[in-house]
């Protein structure tokens, strides 16, 4: 049996330049996961998750794949990446083999199972891509999972940057530009997938910018309320900033926000430029250490982002989301919603080793929920040690 962990993320800038293809943005992978176990079948293969009563049943025909019919679309980013990795197992060579696939989702609360926005889809597909490659021993690079994860993702939408794909992958913080989505499903239909996982791709950019240990300790703790433990903070070394993550009570619909926000014609060439020049700004501070700016590209963004919406007729920053930004900025950390906003989480930002009580005790304060999230310092992962059942018929 192979065991992968996939880790959410969270937007740290330039959340909507990067959906136009080119663009970019600095994401942070958090320590929550999605978990995918990949387990050995006979006759044909079998889909299961934790988030429906549902499976969805598969085979090998030939050259193809045979799912019975998902009529919800609910596997239909499961059913893209085994497709996807199955095309080249074969194009490899390898001999085919059923399998089931039992997915688990650890991003939401723990107790009542509300969403956070912490990019499932994402995980999913990223967890789903590293386990069928480790079923078939393909040894796959983080940059060849995020390639893989992100030709499955344009099968079913290209709508989505893939920013939550590339910090799955990659863990820690990333500085990533989207690519050309329409370019990779029409190379998808034209190149094998061997090509595409070395061909450029027009408008990529992935790159890791801290030093965390993607072997260390994750920090991981259950998603309760309340930050983590105060002295359970990310060192100076690993990375110079830190982040604190608070939720409004009010989940966001990403693709309706973005798609409003686009209308059809793509974001202001100005807009996109000047949201380009606060990632470099925030990359130098992560590569450079020096912090004193940070409170200034943070708020920078921040306007720019009520600069689109007042464009668009649209809103980003909620009133609950407000109220977030500005209880933090009076404790001293700088503020920003994350994601497309409308609701969701909001991010608090400060040189490492900070102290979050006063913030944790004004985002209370304010109705805000503070989530005990980190910056996880891994992306997928095999865990070849594990056997614990995620799914609770398993344990039967």
């Amino acid at each position: 049996m192979i065991v992968t962990e996939a880790p959410g993320k969270l937007y740290v800038l330039g959340e909507y330049a990067v959906v136009e293809p080119g663009h970019r943005a600095i994401l942070i992978a958090v320590d929550r996961y999605v978990r995918v176990e990949a387990r050995p079948a006979e006759d044909a293969g079998t889909l299961f998750s934790t988030g429906t009563d549902r499976s969805l049943s598969w085979r090998h025909s030939g050259d193809v794949v045979d799912f019975d019919e998902d009529t919800a679309g609910f596997y239909r980013y499961l059913i893209a990446a085994l497709d996807t990795v199955e095309g080249l197992r074969r194009e490899k060579g390898i001999a085919a083999r059923h399998y089931e696939l039992h997915v688990s989702s650890h991003l939401d609360d723990a107790a009542t199972g509300t969403k956070f926005g912490l990019g499932s889809s994402g995980a999913v597909t990223v967890a789903a891509v590293a386990a069928i490659g480790g079923i078939y021993g393909l040894e796959l690079t983080p940059d060849q999972v995020y390639r893989l994860a992100m030709i499955a993702t344009v099968q079913v939408t290209r709508t989505t940057s893939g920013g939550d794909i590339a910090a799955s992958a990659l863990g820690g913080w990333v500085s990533y530009a989207s690519p050309d989505r329409q370019w990779l499903f029409d190379a998808s239909r034209e190149r094998s997938v061997a090509e595409l996982l070395d061909a450029p791709w027009p408008g990529l950019r992935l790159e890791r910018l801290d030093e965390l240990d993607p072997d260390g300790d994750d920090r991981a703790v259950p998603a309760t309320a309340g930050f983590a433990e105060p002295g359970d903070v990310e060192s100076v070394e690993e990375s110079p900033l830190t982040v604190r993550v608070g939720w409004t009570g009010e989940p966001a619909d990403t693709p309706e926000l973005v798609g409003r926000l686009r209308k059809d014609t793509a974001l202001p060439a100005d807009l996109l430029d000047r949201s380009d020049d606060l990632v470099e700004r925030l990359e130098h501070v992560l590569t450079s250490g020096n912090t004193d700016n940070v409170a200034d590209i943070v708020a920078a963004a921040r306007a720019l982002l009520g600069e689109l919406a007042q464009q668009r007729a649209s809103i980003i920053e909620t009133p609950e989301l407000t109220e977030l930004v500005e209880s933090a900025l009076k404790t001293g950390w700088a503020a920003k919603s994350s994601g497309s906003g409308g609701g969701d989480c909001g991010i608090a930002v400060g040189p490492a080793g900070r102290d979050d009580r006063d913030l944790e005790r004004a985002w209370i304060s304010a109705n805000i929920r503070p989530l005990p999230l980190r910056v996880s310092p891994r992306g997928q992962k095999i865990l070849t040690d594990s056997a614990r059942p995620t799914d609770p018929r398993d344990s039967a």
